[in-house]
C-alpha cells in the first residue's frame, strides 16, 4: 500500500486501489477530525425513533379495547396505601399511557412473526359484529338493539370474561391470541418511558429503573467533561474515551459516512480497499456493483462467544481480520440500562422472537459481543458426560482430547472465571437456602465477573466492564493487535464462493454484506482467504441457505433449553421477620450465583433439568406473570420487588427447525416436558422451604397458595397439581435464552453440517463457529462451550492460513 501521511485533520489523498493503480481522488475535510468522527460518532447515544402505526381506525379501536381489557382503569378499587404512585397505578389504563399506539407501531414495523398478518385480520374482525360473534360467542349477545355488540362496545366485565376464556380455550388459536395481546400490552406498558426516562408504574411496584449508581457515575462524568474545557491532550482524551466509549472504540469503523471516508478508515487498519464509482448516482448497490471491495485474510460474521474468540485468536496470530456485526456497539457512554430501549438495541428483533406457534419466547443477543454482552455471566465448562457422549455417539474425538481441555482452560482464563460470592442477591439466596433446607445439592456457579459484582442489570450490557464478555476480552485482543477492525450495523447477505478446478467442493472467497446509508441500503463485498460464520443458531442457517449450501441438516436439530418458572413472595414487613434482608430486591445482585442439579440426571441419562434463577425486570416479569383480571395483575406487580423467581432448564431431546429468526418451529419431546415438571415440583418446594409467604406457577389459571396458612396435605396437593399441568398447550409460558444445534458438527455430511474442525462439508474455507455446531443440547449455560469450540476451530484456521501464506 502507498506510503502516505494522513493528518488527523485537513485533507488527505486516498492510496492504492486493489488493482495496484493510484486513486488520486482528494477529499477536502477542512478541520474535521476524521478519525474521531469515524470511531466515536456512531457510539453517541441514539434516541429511539417512534414507530409508524399503519393500522386502520377500526383495527386500532379493537386493539385499544384489548389493551384496556388487560390493563383497565380500576379507580374504584380500594387500595390500602397512602402512596399517590400506587393510587395512580390503579387509576391509569393502558390507553392513557399510549400503549395501544405503541402496540400498533410494533405490529406495523417491528413484529416479525408468521402470524402478524393474522393478528391484523383478527383486529379488523373484532370491529365487526360477525367477527366478534365468532371470537366471543354468546358473550357479545344482548337483549337490546343492536343485539350483537362488537368487542370494543362490550362492557369491561364482559371483555375480561372473554379474555379469560381465550386463555384457557380448547382452541389453540384463541390461546395464541390471548398470549400475544397479553405479552405485548404488558411489555410495552411496563417498559415505556417518558422524557425523564421514568415509567408511571415503576415507583408503585418498587422498581428504581436504571442502576442509580450507574446513572450517578454517568452524570458526573459528563459534568466533569464539560467543566474541563477544550484543551485536553490526546492521551487524556484516549484514556477518557476508553473509560466511557469502551475498549473497542479504536477498532470500530462505522459505515454511515461517505465511501471515501469509510475506505480511508479501513486502509488505516491495513485493509486494501477499492471504491467502486457508479456511473449513475441513483443506481442502487448490488452484488455485481458493490460500493466497496475490502480484502483481508479472514472475515468473521458475528462478534459473540464464537466470532469474538476466533477473531481475537486470528488477529493475535498476525492475520488481517474483519468482523461484521449486525448490531451496534453499546459501551458505557451509550448504555441506558433501560429495559425497553435495551431490547430494541441489543437483542435480536428487539427481543420479540417466538416460535411459530408462540409456544416458546426466545431471547438472543444482537450487538457487538453478541450474547456474551447481555447474558447472565454463568461460565460452566462442558460437562464430562456431554463430552463423552459427543465423542462416543457422534464420533467427535475432539471433545475428549487434550486440545479441548486446553481450550476450556484458555477461555476460562481469558474471562477471569471464578466462583466466589461476597454478597448473594435476592433470588439466588432464596434458591440456596431452599435447597439447603430440603437437602438438595446446590453449588456456586462459576462466572466471568468478580466476587463483588453485585449487579442485576447485566442483561442490559455491562455498566463497568467487569463482566468479561468478548467485547472486554477477545475483541480487545483484535483491536490491540492492530490487525483487525469491527464493522457494526451491517448484515451479511451471502457467503461468496467459487468452483475450483479439479475439486468437487467449492471454495469460499468472502462475504457480501449490506448496511444502511442515508436511509437506503448499500452493499459491500469482503474478499477473504477464509470465511467464518458465527451469527448464532437462529441466523447462521439462513445465511448458509441464502449462500446456496444445500446440506439437508442446515436449520434442523435446533435445541432451545426450554425453561419454566415458579415464583415465591417474600414480604419486606414486619421488619423483625424479614428475609432476605429488606434492602434486597428481586432485580438486584448477581443474576446467577447458585445452581441445583437435583433433577439434572448428570450421573444417569445425562438428560434432566438444572435449577437456576433468572433476571426479570418489570417488562419480562409482567409477561410471564399470570393474568386473570386488571386488578389481579396490578396486585401481582405491586409485589414485584420481593417476588423471587426460580426456573428449571431442560437438556432437551426434542428439537425443531429454523429457517430464519422469524421462522422457528419447535416442540419439546414428552421426556423434556416430564423433566421440566419434575424441576418445577422441586422449585415450588425450594421456594416454600426458603420461607416464601405465597407461591405459584405461571399457568394461566393463576392459582396461588399462602404457604403459612395451609396444612401439609393442602401444600402437597397444590404442588402435585401445579407441577403436573401440561407445558405445551400455551397455558404456561416456556422461555429460551440458549439456542444451539442448527448446523451441528459431526463425522459425516449425512448427519451434520460441519466437520470436526468446524469447516462446512460443502464449501472449503467456510467455517461455522457458534452454538449451532453443538451435536446435541448441552444442558448447562453454553458460553464456555461455544468459546472452547471456537478456540479449537481457530487453531485449524490458523494452520490453513499458514499454508496459504507460504504458497
Amino acid at each position: 500500500m502507498e506510503d502516505r501521511s494522513i493528518g488527523r485533520k485537513g485533507s488527505f489523498r486516498l492510496g492504492l486501489g486493489m488493482d495496484g493503480k493510484k486513486d488520486h481522488s482528494v477529499v477536502e475535510l477542512g478541520s474535521i477530525d476524521t478519525q474521531r468522527l469515524l470511531l466515536s460518532n456512531g457510539e453517541r447515544e441514539k434516541k429511539l425513533q417512534p414507530l409508524t402505526n399503519s393500522l386502520s381506525p377500526r383495527q386500532m379501536k379493537s386493539l385499544t379495547a384489548l389493551c384496556d381489557t388487560i390493563l383497565p382503569s380500576v379507580a374504584n378499587h380500594f387500595v390500602d396505601s397512602s402512596d399517590e404512585s400506587v393510587t395512580k397505578f390503579y387509576q391509569i389504563s393502558a390507553s392513557m399511557t399510549g400503549t395501544p399506539e405503541r402496540f400498533g407501531g410494533m405490529i406495523s414495523e417491528r413484529l416479525k412473526h408468521p402470524l402478524t398478518g393474522l393478528l391484523k385480520f383478527v383486529l379488523w374482525l373484532l370491529s365487526t359484529w360477525y367477527g366478534t360473534l365468532i371470537f366471543c360467542g354468546i358473550g357479545c349477545l344482548s337483549t337490546q338493539f343492536p343485539f350483537i355488540h362488537t368487542y370494543p362496545h362490550l362492557s369491561l366485565q364482559k371483555r375480561q370474561k372473554i379474555m379469560r376464556s381465550w386463555s384457557l380455550s380448547y382452541l389453540r388459536h384463541f390461546r395464541m391470541l390471548f398470549r400475544t395481546i397479553k405479552l405485548l400490552t404488558l411489555l410495552i406498558f411496563f417498559t415505556q418511558i417518558d422524557e425523564s426516562e421514568d415509567n408511571v408504574a415503576w415507583k408503585a411496584i418498587g422498581y428504581c429503573g436504571p442502576d442509580p449508581e450507574f446513572k450517578a457515575q454517568l452524570k458526573n462524568h459528563f459534568l466533569d467533561g464539560t467543566s474541563k474545557g477544550g484543551g485536553q491532550e490526546d492521551k487524556e482524551e484516549d484514556e477518557d474515551a476508553e473509560e466511557m466509549i469502551g475498549p473497542l472504540y479504536k477498532g470500530l469503523v462505522h459505515l454511515n459516512y461517505p465511501q471515501d471516508i469509510t475506505a480511508d478508515a479501513l486502509r488505516r487498519f491495513g485493509f486494501p480497499v477499492s471504491v467502486i464509482r457508479r456511473k449513475h448516482k441513483a443506481a442502487a448497490a448490488n452484488l455485481s456493483c458493490p460500493s466497496l471491495v475490502i480484502q483481508c485474510d479472514a472475515v468473521v460474521v458475528g462478534s459473540g462467544s464464537g466470532g469474538g474468540v476466533i477473531a481475537g485468536v486470528l488477529a493475535k496470530a498476525g492475520y488481517k481480520v474483519l468482523v461484521l456485526e449486525k448490531g451496534g456497539y453499546s459501551a458505557k457512554n451509550n448504555l441506558s440500562l433501560l429495559e425497553g430501549p435495551t431490547m430494541d438495541q441489543m437483542y435480536l428483533n428487539g427481543g420479540l422472537v417466538a416460535s411459530d406457534d408462540m409456544g416458546v419466547f426466545i431471547l438472543s443477543g444482537s450487538t457487538v459481543g453478541g450474547g456474551s454482552a447481555i447474558n447472565w455471566s454463568a461460565c460452566i465448562k462442558t460437562p464430562q458426560h456431554v463430552c463423552k457422549e459427543w465423542c462416543d455417539k457422534h464420533g467427535l474425538e475432539l471433545f475428549e482430547s487434550e486440545l479441548y481441555r486446553e481450550a476450556l482452560d484458555a477461555v476460562c482464563g481469558k474471562m477471569g472465571v471464578q466462583s466466589e460470592i461476597e454478597d448473594e442477591g435476592f433470588n439466588n439466596a432464596i434458591l440456596r437456602k431452599g435447597c439447603q433446607e430440603m437437602g438438595y445439592p446446590v453449588n456456586n456457579i462459576p462466572r466471568n465477573s468478580p466476587s463483588n459484582h453485585y449487579c442485576g442489570w447485566c442483561c442490559m450490557g455491562c455498566k463497568d466492564g467487569r463482566k468479561k464478555g468478548t467485547s472486554e476480552t477477545w475483541l480487545v485482543d483484535l483491536v490491540k493487535s492492530g490487525n483487525g477492525a469491527i464493522l457494526p450495523g451491517c448484515e451479511a447477505i451471502k457467503v461468496l464462493h467459487k468452483k475450483k478446478e479439479g475439486k468437487d467442493r467449492k471454495i469460499a472467497r468472502g462475504v457480501a454484506f449490506e448496511f444502511e446509508y442515508k436511509g437506503t441500503k448499500d452493499v459491500c463485498v469482503v474478499e477473504s482467504k477464509v470465511t467464518i460464520v458465527a451469527c448464532g443458531a437462529l441466523s447462521t442457517p439462513a445465511l448458509l441457505k441464502r449462500s446456496g449450501l444445500r446440506n439437508q441438516n442446515i436449520g434442523k436439530n435446533l435445541h432451545l433449553h426450554p425453561v419454566v418458572m415458579a415464583w415465591g413472595y417474600f414480604p419486606d414487613a414486619p421488619e423483625s421477620e424479614v428475609w432476605p434482608e429488606a434492602y434486597k430486591k428481586s432485580y438486584e445482585g448477581g443474576i446467577m450465583t447458585a445452581m441445583s442439579t437435583v433433577v439434572a440426571e448428570f450421573e444417569q441419562s445425562g438428560y434432566g433439568a438444572v435449577i437456576q434463577t433468572p433476571s426479570l425486570h418489570p417488562g419480562m416479569f409482567s409477561i410471564v406473570t399470570p393474568w386473570t383480571s386488571g386488578i389481579d395483575i396490578r396486585d401481582r406487580m405491586r409485589k414485584f420487588s420481593r417476588t423471587a423467581h426460580i426456573f428449571a432448564l431442560a437438556r432437551d431431546q426434542g428439537s425443531g427447525t429454523v429457517k430464519a429468526p422469524d421462522r422457528i418451529s419447535y416442540k419439546p419431546a414428552d421426556v423434556d416436558e416430564e423433566n421440566l415438571k419434575k424441576g418445577i415440583e422441586k422449585v415450588l418446594r425450594i421456594l416454600a422451604a426458603a420461607g416464601a409467604e405465597e407461591i405459584g406457577t405461571h399457568h394461566n389459571k393463576g392459582r396461588t397458595l399462602n404457604v403459612k396458612q395451609v396444612s401439609y396435605h393442602e401444600f402437597e396437593k397444590f404442588v402435585k397439581e401445579e407441577s403436573s399441568r401440561s407445558l405445551t398447550d400455551l397455558t404456561t409460558p416456556l422461555c429460551s435464552a440458549h439456542q444451539m444445534g442448527s448446523c451441528r458438527m459431526g463425522s459425516n455430511p449425512k448427519q451434520s453440517v460441519v466437520n470436526p474442525t468446524g469447516e462446512t462439508w460443502e464449501v472449503e474455507g467456510l467455517y461455522v463457529a457458534d452454538a449451532s455446531v453443538f451435536p446435541t443440547a448441552l444442558g448447562v449455560n453454553p458460553m464456555v462451550t461455544v468459546q472452547a469450540i471456537a478456540y479449537c476451530t481457530a487453531q485449524s484456521v490458523v494452520e490453513v492460513l499458514k499454508r496459504k501464506r507460504s504458497k
